[in-house]
């Protein structure tokens, strides 16, 4: 056990080193933020694909959600995340600058699809990050939304993958939703946990081998002719969301660190 933490401390920092050099620019930080679209309500369908009694039905079931929780949902549609190169940079910003969720303690959640890009994310705020792990948001694409959408229905599909964002939301919150049909994401069972931990420690474990071989190497010919240096760059800031309150008058300024799932389609 001290080996892998060792090994993990090691892997942790090799990362870090070398982050200036791999990491790509966060979002609101290389690109600007005034082109974001500005929300209307819960549904903001700005693609238009939504049917309309679908739109009724989520915004009614976000509107409980915040009477009963205090959480904010979204859902989000557009025609593509351009000029941002991911639709997870595009999601988070909007996000951020939405401020989706409620101040203090970032009960928010976005489910975003981008129809040029044939792509959907769920992104999830801090404050829902145990009632909507990655694997959880990952598990709702696949099995309420990509399936209606890959038959041309995306209205079936965003109301779908809603239903199961709440249906969690709900639990973790310890309220009910007797008036929707909020179907169950089904739990990958603990076995399967423990093998996935085994085999990403293994992984770990080889990678830091891997570098400590490259540094050592990289270290020794740097002795003998003179090594080179490397400078990488920092990253700062990030953008400030705005409030609101009761019925719909904007969201609360809640906050998101980049947890959720992606999916192409």
């Amino acid at each position: 056990m001290k080996m892998l933490r060792r090994g993990v401390s090691l892997f942790t920092l090799l990362l870090c080193l070398f982050s200036g050099l791999a990491a790509p620019s966060l979002p609101g930080q290389s690109l600007p933020r005034q082109g974001l679209p500005q929300p209307s309500g819960f549904v903001n369908d700005f693609a238009g694909v939504m049917k309309a009694a679908d739109k009724e039905e989520a915004e009614r079931l976000a509107a409980v959600i915040k009477d009963k929780t205090g959480a904010e949902l979204s859902i989000v549609t557009i025609e593509s995340y351009a000029p941002y190169p991911t639709i997870d940079e595009y999601s988070l910003a909007l996000a951020q600058t939405w401020g989706i969720g409620e101040r203090g303690k970032d009960t928010g959640a976005l489910l975003i699809l981008a129809i040029r890009e044939r792509e959907v994310r769920i992104e999830v705020g801090y404050g829902l990050e145990g009632a909507i792990p990655d694997s959880a948001a990952g598990r709702i694409i696949d099995t309420a939304v990509i399936p209606h959408f890959r038959e041309g229905d995306f209205s079936s599909g965003l109301l779908g993958g809603f239903k199961a964002i709440a249906g969690l939301t709900a639990k973790e919150m310890g309220v009910g939703l007797e008036d929707f049909d909020v179907p169950v994401i089904v739990e990958i069972n603990s076995s399967h946990y423990k093998l996935l931990e085994i085999v990403i420690t293994i992984i770990v474990i080889l990678i830091v081998i891997l570098f400590r071989i490259f540094l050592r190497r990289l270290l020794f010919r740097g002795g003998r002719g003179g090594g080179r240096i490397i400078r990488s760059g920092s990253f700062g800031g990030g953008g400030r969301s705005f409030g609101g309150g009761g019925g719909f008058r904007g969201f609360s300024g809640g906050s998101f660190g980049g947890g959720g799932a992606s999916r192409r389609f």
